[in-house]
């Protein structure tokens, strides 16, 4: 997810954190501005300690701090110190305090300071170590959330930096009693800060399963959290009074000490318990990074609150946080840290390499100011080829990686069929990120009703029915790359955990790419460990992405080629049977597939040389072809016209039959109207067979009535035909028609609508049925051809 998808209510609160930071820095900023030029002592009061405000103060004695015995000879012990020394100590500039304190180790030590106006070398000795390390805190918080954003453990990380940062950045200010908001907002920060490891309890190493059924308890902390700082804030305002004072100065630091108890309690069961490997790493990280990081300090803090030791200077305790910070940005983006690494070193080098040219220029000027103009010329001829040869030394293979794209996607190019294309995907994570094995699929529906599935060093059979897997059901609806690493920390994967570690051993990979086609996931790319050992960073994430995307150009091709050939058969197929304009018809209405059986009414006409016998036994086999290829090219240019369906040429006879499979309302007409066409070109050819000797003549039969009609035969072989009755009595007309005859059916005389003329034959007893059958013979000229 990206920080963009994020929701209004989201991004709010996201802004509202980052503020609650900034309104520190903005206290601390106006703190020092007001402070810069003012006379100082030179120390400031931390309950019965002292600590240094100055470098030179420090270089006294006062490095370590230490427990204030008296101030200018006057005993500070037992009374309310920022009430009764502020009264006793010189504050004119080149006057001096003399300090006898009790140090760590209960060394006493006695310290004179003079008085002096305060500047920015002294803030930044005195509070830049804990106004930095705020800093440090907010933008690992920031960074950590923009790289991984709105999932719990950055929401929690994020809570954490902000809160500490703010309380870090305005800790060592000089809050004067009519500064109120100053002072409310270091409460609020410190009340936050200390319920917030109860969050980041809830959030690492692993979502806890409350935190995924009561989101709602988040705010229950922080609530508690504002509630502890309005307690502080009320005892602050009022003097300690009363119980305030009794419990306000350690109540703080118990609540973060319980709260620091519970997250290594947990860290520390889950690094032993967890029966997950990377849980129990992140947990392991985890406890070294509290125990090294927070514990120390908060235990200093308590027994300062609490007891009143200050064991070591409170700013050197601040420092230590540090290492919990890094624990925690560690395991929240360690895949994003780790894609970085070589950016890092870039930019080392790239400082390495400015830090020597600025030092070469500068010494350059002190001999000859002019000289710098001198650097610039082969500064700039020779920092692009050192830019590339850095490039070939971090990169040794993304640096090829355009070379290695365009070569695959040249091999998809070339693909015939949707195998080869998924086989040059499944090769990709080997050539591009050293990948073990992969796997490269394609989910049923996308090229046929079954997956398509490719391997590249996988032994075995390769992994079916995976739309049934989870991961691939995610993949479906997130739309976006899963990690193996990121199911057993994400709290989406809780409830279906061993089930997706099952789906990433069956597939044996690492992390499960989609591959989607207008936002549409129709498969996936499953990669494998590297033989390298590292992780997957973006760059190679993008560079299997892209060859992804080629994979569905390919993809489409293969389809829109494999489209073309099956209508270029259809149509070569077709044309056998029906004429160009009927065909186009039929392609525009699916083509040959939605040519289904089906019954129809339809008018048949059959078609028989007679004589044809006897004239091939007397001439030559070339002879009879010649004649029968002019007699066919004539038949056919009659069955075009008239926009027929030929079922077959057989020999010397034809079949053809109308309003199949194109609705023809007038199909008894066309029929009628095209064997009298037919009947007049046999006669002209018969002038000229006359001649030759030929005695050949045409005779004809036509029927209407239903049928079955639709191809017949096989996969290579087909015809397309019509069944039934209407084609065996127009068969048998046409047998028992003479030379130069067309006889029709009862049927077909009722139905002829286009002025053509027929006289009675009478009934004929025909071959197959029972009944004699009412015979017209056509004597009308041929009509013009409707």
């Amino acid at each position: 997810m990206r920080f963009r998808d994020g929701t209004s209510g989201q991004k709010a609160l996201f802004a509202l954190l980052a503020i609650a930071y900034c309104i520190g820095v903005g206290f601390a900023l106006e703190d020092k501005a007001g402070r810069i030029g003012r006379p100082d002592v030179g120390f400031s009061l931390e309950g019965n300690n002292v600590s240094p405000t100055r470098w030179d103060a420090a270089a006294a004695g006062l490095w370590g701090g230490g427990q204030i015995l008296t101030v200018n000879g006057i005993a500070a012990t037992g009374v309310a110190l920022k009430e009764a020394i502020p009264p006793t100590l010189a504050r004119d500039v080149g006057s001096t305090n003399t300090l006898r304190l009790r140090q760590t180790g209960g060394r006493i030590a006695e310290v004179t300071l003079p008085v002096r106006l305060w500047t920015w070398e002294d803030a930044l000795f005195a509070e830049g170590t804990t106004f930095g390390l705020g800093a440090l805190f907010f933008v690992v918080g920031i960074v950590t959330f923009l790289l991984r954003p709105y999932v719990a453990s950055s929401w929690a990380l994020l809570a954490v930096c902000c809160f500490v940062g703010g309380e870090l950045s305005v800790l060592l200010l000089h809050l004067p009693k009519e500064d109120v908001w100053q002072a409310l907002y270091f409460r609020l920060m410190v009340g936050c800060s200390a319920v917030a490891p109860f969050h980041v309890a809830l959030a690492f190493p692993v979502v806890h399963p409350v935190l995924v059924r009561r989101p709602r308890i988040v705010p229950l902390i922080y609530a508690g959290g504002i509630g502890l700082g309005l307690l502080q804030f009320l005892g602050w305002s009022s003097g300690w009074v009363g119980i305030l004072k009794h419990f306000g100065g350690f109540l703080d630091t118990s609540v973060l000490l319980a709260a620091m108890l519970c997250l290594t309690a947990r860290n520390l069961f889950l690094a032993i318990r967890s029966r997950d490997p990377l849980v129990a790493q992140r947990a392991r990280i985890l406890v070294l990074g509290t125990a090294a990081g927070v514990l120390p300090l908060t235990v200093v803090n308590f027994m300062r609150n609490t007891l009143g030791i200050l064991v070591i200077d409170m700013r050197i305790a601040y420092a230590t946080p540090s290492l919990f910070l890094v624990s925690l940005g560690y395991i929240t983006v360690r895949h994003d840290l780790l894609n970085a690494r070589v950016a890092v070193q870039r930019a080392v080098i790239y400082a390495a390499v400015v830090f020597v040219l600025t030092l070469v220029a500068v010494l350059l000027v002190a001999a000859n100011p002019y000289a710098v103009a001198v650097l610039l010329f082969p500064l700039l001829y020779v920092w692009p080829r050192f830019n590339a040869r850095l490039d070939a030394m971090l990169y040794p293979k993304r640096n090829r990686y355009p070379k290695i794209v365009r070569s695959i996607g040249a091999e998809m190019q070339a693909a015939r069929d949707i195998d080869q294309v998924l086989a040059a995907l499944a090769r990709t994570p080997g050539r591009i990120c050293d990948a073990r094995h992969a796997v490269a699929f394609l989910l049923s529906g996308v090229v046929d009703e079954g997956e398509q599935v490719r391997t590249a060093g996988v032994e075995g059979a390769a992994p079916r029915n995976l739309a049934e897997e989870v991961v691939v059901q995610l993949l479906r609806t997130t739309r976006k790359e899963i990690f193996r690493d990121h199911i057993a920390v994400e709290p989406q994967y809780t409830n279906i955990r061993a089930e997706c570690y099952r789906a990433f051993d069956r597939l044996r990979a690492e992390a499960v790419l989609p591959v989607l086609d207008d936002r549409r996931v129709i498969g996936g790319l499953a990669v494998g460990a590297r033989t390298t050992g590292d992780v997957y960073g973006s760059a190679e994430l993008d560079a299997l992405s892209t060859v992804a995307q080629q994979a569905v150009q390919a993809i489409e091709r293969v389809k829109a080629a494999q489209r073309l050939d099956l209508r270029e058969r259809e149509f070569s197929e077709l044309k056998r049977f029906f004429p160009p304009q009927v065909i186009d018809q039929v392609m525009a209405r699916g083509g040959a597939a939605e040519l289904r059986s089906q019954r129809k009414l339809v008018t048949v006409l059959f078609a028989d040389l007679r004589g044809f016998t006897s004239f091939s036994d007397r001439v030559e086999p070339e002879e009879v072809m010649a004649t029968l290829a002019e007699y066919h090219e004539c038949m056919g240019r009659r069955i075009g016209e008239y926009a027929g369906t030929l079922e077959r040429f057989a020999g010397d006879g034809l079949m053809v039959f109308f309003n199949d499979p194109v609705e023809q309302a007038d199909h008894v007409d066309r029929a009628v109207a095209m064997a009298l066409a037919m009947r007049g070109d046999v006669e002209r050819l018969r002038g000229e067979w006359r001649r030759k000797g030929y005695a050949i003549d045409v005779g004809m039969g036509i029927h209407t009535g239903y049928a079955t009609c639709g191809f017949v035969g096989y996969e290579g072989r087909r015809d397309y035909s019509v069944i039934g009755n209407v084609t065996n009595l127009a068969a048998r007309l046409s047998d028992a028609a003479g030379g130069g005859e067309i006889l029709i059916s009862g049927r077909v005389m009722a139905e002829l609508r286009n002025g053509c003329r027929a006289e009675p034959v009478g009934e004929l007893a025909l071959k197959g049925f029972q009944q004699p059958q009412p015979v017209y013979r056509l004597i009308a000229p041929p009509p013009s051809p409707a």
